[in-house]
């Protein structure tokens, strides 16, 4: 199977990469393309890096439980949830560490560029004094670049260049393998780690079959301000992101290497998140899922030999979008979303009906089955979905096309759709009924069958449209 290796590059990178798992789970399709996430951040106890951790690892335990028995050549993943198997470089290439010590580089940035070494008549010394500022020079690099590209462009291309990651992707890279990269264009590590690693790969000449990959981006314009750092003591100041988009849109316009290139952002900042650059604890937006769904996106591309530059648009500019303000392309997203919101409402109803059918039924969902792990991880799963959902469609912008807690009857707003709670349980049954395969993996089947029970609603929000 082949195989596309997504990079994450700085927090933009994580949080994106985010909701791309959140979409692989509701059954989004990546043209049969294997995940592989690989995070480039120097910022190693960031909060967000280690949830990212724990979310894939979650996925993968969800996954895992549904394909039961497989063979080389054969992964029996399902049709619907969890339809696409994600790993990390990790599992494939056991020659590397688990983390990237490499990018956790302890030394200030004066001692990796050795200052130290030059007079102070030197007149090294003193240019250096004019392209950083003192607290650009005493910054630990372990903490990531603060918003400053220009200090992230000297550091991470020996970084990424030097990581296991980089050496791993060059050992395991396949000739129809493809390669995507999420970044931001306004922050330090995003800006300017995403030229350095396209370079890196289009001057690979160790591994032919890198180099001459297929390869896609997505980055990301300015999106939300951040407090004003005189208050909070913090180095970043969202006043200088749109300034700094222009400088690098400018080196982009001649220096891009990627096949498709996707941009996606505000017109203005909507949004003042706290200025906190330990913690950066920012809530799920709406311009993250946006740029998620680029990399399904590009895994239905051909190969250009131009960099063919894309974005997407909403229909109508209102503060909170639903399915008709967003547009059609929306429609895919919505169901996806629809359908794990309906599946988190049907397994709270049959936990909680005193005389569910299930529990009569051949399946038996009782008590006993509610606490295995298969059935406690996707709860935890699904409750993550939902907060993430929740932040989502509370944000500025707004995306909130859902009707939630309302029997399951007409889950998307705006729209008439036939049935209710136990309307769905009942399909779920009837579809039960007609598998006649061995029902001895009962999550599997569970999972299944829920996913054709919802299906047969909810596809009516794209009529017919695959997504």
């Amino acid at each position: 199977m082949n195989r596309v290796f997504v990079f994450c590059i700085g927090g933009t990178g994580l949080r994106v990469m985010k909701s791309v798992i959140m979409l692989l789970a509701s059954g989004f399709r990546t043209n049969g393309y294997q995940v592989i996430p690989i995070i480039i951040d120097p910022h190693q106890d960031l909060k967000e890096k280690t949830e990212l951790d724990a979310l894939i690892a979650s996925y993968q335990k969800i996954y895992n439980a549904t394909v039961g028995e497989k063979t080389e050549d054969k992964d029996n993943a399902l049709d619907g949830f969890w339809n696409t198997r994600l790993m990390t470089l990790s599992e494939l290439d056991n020659q590397q560490n688990p983390t990237s010590s490499s990018m956790a580089d302890e030394r200030a940035f004066r001692e990796y560029i050795e200052m130290g070494k030059l007079d102070a008549d030197d007149p090294n010394h003193y240019l250096i004094q004019a392209l950083y500022t003192e607290a650009n020079l005493n910054n630990k690099l372990s903490v990531g670049f603060k918003g400053n590209p220009n200090v992230g462009t000297v550091v991470l291309g020996d970084m990424i260049e030097g990581a296991d990651e980089f050496e791993g992707l060059k050992r395991q890279f396949n000739e129809n393998d493809r390669i995507f990269i999420i970044s931001s264009i306004f922050g330090g590590t995003g800006a300017s780690g995403y030229p350095l690693l396209e370079k890196s790969i289009r001057n690979c000449k160790s591994c032919p079959k890198l180099k001459d990959a297929m390869m896609g981006a997505v980055t990301v314009f300015p999106y939300f301000a951040l407090d004003d750092p005189t208050t909070t003591r913090s180095s970043i100041d969202s006043a200088n992101f749109l300034t700094k988009t222009k400088a690098a849109l400018a080196y982009y316009a001649d220096n891009v290497l990627s096949n498709y290139l996707y941009y996606v952002g505000e017109r203005k900042l909507r949004k003042s998140y706290k200025n906190n650059e330990q913690e950066q604890e920012d809530p799920a937006h709406f311009i993250e899922l946006v740029a998620a769904s680029a990399l399904f996106d590009f895994l239905k591309q051909k190969h250009q030999n131009t960099t063919q530059y894309m974005t997407r648009a909403i229909r109508d500019d209102q503060e909170v979008l639903d399915i008709v303000s967003a547009g059609d392309g929306y429609k895919p997203i919505v169901k996806s979303l629809a359908d794990m919101m309906l599946l988190k409402e049907m397994m709270d109803f049959w936990e909680n009906e005193k005389q569910s059918p299930l529990e009569s039924s051949r399946w038996q969902l009782d008590e006993r089955f509610f606490s295995t792990e298969p059935y406690t991880d996707l709860k935890r799963f699904l409750n993550r979905f939902s907060e993430w959902y929740g932040q989502i469609a509370s944000n500025e912008r707004g995306f909130n096309p859902l009707n939630i807690n309302n029997n399951m009857a007409n889950p998307i707003k705006g729209m008439s759709i036939e049935g209710d709670k136990r309307h769905y349980v009942l399909n779920m049954i009837n579809y039960s009924q007609k598998d006649k395969a061995s029902n001895s993996n009962k999550f599997r089947h569970l999972m299944d069958s829920a996913y054709q029970a919802i299906n047969e609603h909810t596809e009516t929000i794209i009529k017919g449209n695959k997504s």
